[in-house]
């Protein structure tokens, strides 16, 4: 049943993420950067002199993807709540 619920709020809460995106993200261009320095390897960073970038970058998209995680948690326990005070 969880399942379902968990499901069902990553689709309906697609403009919630469309704006935490936003948020964290200036352009397209940054998103990609961002994605970019996670999977490269922060000493490669560091002999490019883009450590701080790296850093950086990581934080933005690890920042995304924990608000975007913490919504729909946040949403699923309310949810049970709210189903088992009328159950």
């Amino acid at each position: 049943m969880s399942g379902i619920i968990i499901f069902a709020l990553i689709i309906i809460n697609v403009p919630i993420f469309k704006f935490i995106y936003k948020l964290s993200f200036i352009n397209n261009d940054d998103f990609k950067k961002s994605v970019k320095y996670s999977f490269t390897p922060d000493i490669v960073s560091l002999f490019r002199g883009e450590y701080w970038k790296d850093r950086f970058g990581e934080a933005k998209i690890g920042f995304f993807i924990f608000t975007c995680v913490l919504v729909v948690i946040l949403e699923v326990f309310i949810l049970q709540g709210i189903i088992t005070t009328f159950i």
